[in-house]
């Protein structure tokens, strides 16, 4: 069966307006950034050699990231080939070129089907250290793309620095129904200066950030532990995998979800993992052909070798555990997550957050189907037969 995946994370250039200190594009590098220039995909190889193989990996969505993405040359050339491709565009960036002029001329180069995805570590101003950009900045561009009614999207990075403020800014966020999903801190490029104090522990984890990403269905985007009873999404998902990675929708790690290319067309899979683990470039082969190919993706797609706790586990599949988190504890991206506080006897050790898991994602299933990431599978011929029964039966 071939591999499928829904989206693509593209940090298409290093280059960057802003000097955050625990960048992890290396975008903060002078250095960096110039080597990296030199060697950034052009537009045409962005359309010839990522673009148009996406296509037959069933790619729906390309993230354009960077650096700052505004400052290619090609930006909006990039957004009308996005959609003029058919796919759905979203723009992550630090919010700090996003005037109502330049948010309108995304929304009509996109013609509407663009989500803007800012970042945003805390609400608390005592955090301003790990951004340049200020909260009261992406708030204000937040507020902008409500009143050009422009999807939003909020990107928290997670660590020690923000697991007293963690709370309030999910508070914030879903008062206002906006999506928004955590990304840990690692070792990549400037992130490798603050991993070692500012890394979240399983005691973070467990008692700081799970409790705010399990209460609220706006968040079901890419974390972990995802307590998910395995017979729940069999059943609503039809049994669609990529791979041993269940989809239709995606949960848990989204490892086995997305495709991440970094500015010089080095493909990996997950965007905290670029730079660190690559499964090749686009240059030597197109993309769809590299994925096919790839030992890297071969490996990750196939949750059946995971090690340790993750082995064992019940939400084995469904969870799958950090796979980030796995590799740079332990250098191996098939090992146990080192930051999940479950410990599981065996596969039949039950969460005690399975039942609340189970409640909420049956809430998510909406929002994945508005997103195209859910689709209800066709009823079998036992299901019409039983609920042809089930009308008689009313009826009699």
């Amino acid at each position: 069966m071939p591999y499928r995946f829904p989206a693509i994370y593209f940090e298409a250039t290093r280059l960057c307006n802003l000097q955050c200190p625990m960048c992890m594009s290396s975008s903060n590098d002078a250095q960096s950034v110039r080597v990296s220039r030199q060697r950034q995909l052009n537009f045409e190889e962005i359309r010839d050699r990522v673009l148009i193989p996406a296509k037959r990996l069933g790619v729906l969505a390309i993230g354009w990231s960077g650096g700052e993405f505004l400052l290619r040359a090609d930006a909006f050339d990039l957004f009308r080939l996005t959609v003029d491709l058919g796919y759905q565009c979203k723009l992550c960036s630090n919010g700090e070129l996003l005037t109502r002029e330049r948010l309108q001329a995304i929304k009509d180069a996109t013609g509407g089907r663009v989500t803007i995805a800012l970042g945003l570590n805390s609400l608390d101003e005592a955090n301003a250290w790990s951004r340049d950009a200020t909260p009261d900045r992406t708030l204000e561009v937040i507020d902008l793309c409500e009143e050009l009614k422009i999807d939003r999207h909020i990107i928290i990075t997670i660590g020690k620095h923000n697991t007293d403020a963690f709370e309030r800014t999910v508070k914030y966020l879903v008062d206002r129904r906006i999506s928004y999903n955590r990304s840990p801190l690692v070792p990549r490029g400037s992130g490798c200066d603050y991993f070692k104090e500012q890394a979240f522990d399983r005691e973070d984890l467990k008692n700081r950030f799970h409790p705010a990403l399990r209460r609220h269905v706006n968040g079901y985007v890419s974390y972990t532990p995802f307590f998910l009873s395995p017979e729940l999404h069999e059943q609503v998902s039809g049994g669609v995998r990529n791979g041993t990675v269940p989809h239709n929708p995606p949960i848990g790690c989204w490892v086995g979800t997305w495709l991440t290319l970094n500015a010089e067309g080095d493909v990996s899979v997950c965007p905290v993992l670029l730079d660190v683990l690559s499964a090749g470039n686009v240059r030597e082969k197109p993309l769809d052909q590299l994925v096919t190919e790839s030992d890297l993706f071969r490996k990750v797609l196939d949750r059946g070798q995971l090690k340790g706790r993750c082995g064992r586990c019940r939400y084995q599949y469904t969870c799958g555990g950090c796979r980030a988190m796995a590799y740079f504890h332990t250098g191996d991206v098939m090992e146990e997550d080192p930051t999940c506080f479950f410990d599981p006897v065996d596969r039949h050790t039950v969460s005690e957050y399975e039942e609340e898991t189970n409640r909420l994602f049956k809430k998510y299933l909406m929002i994945a189907r508005y997103v195209g990431l859910y689709q209800r599978p066709p009823r079998s011929a036992a299901d019409r037969e039983s609920g042809a029964h089930a009308v008689e039966g009313a009826n009699g």
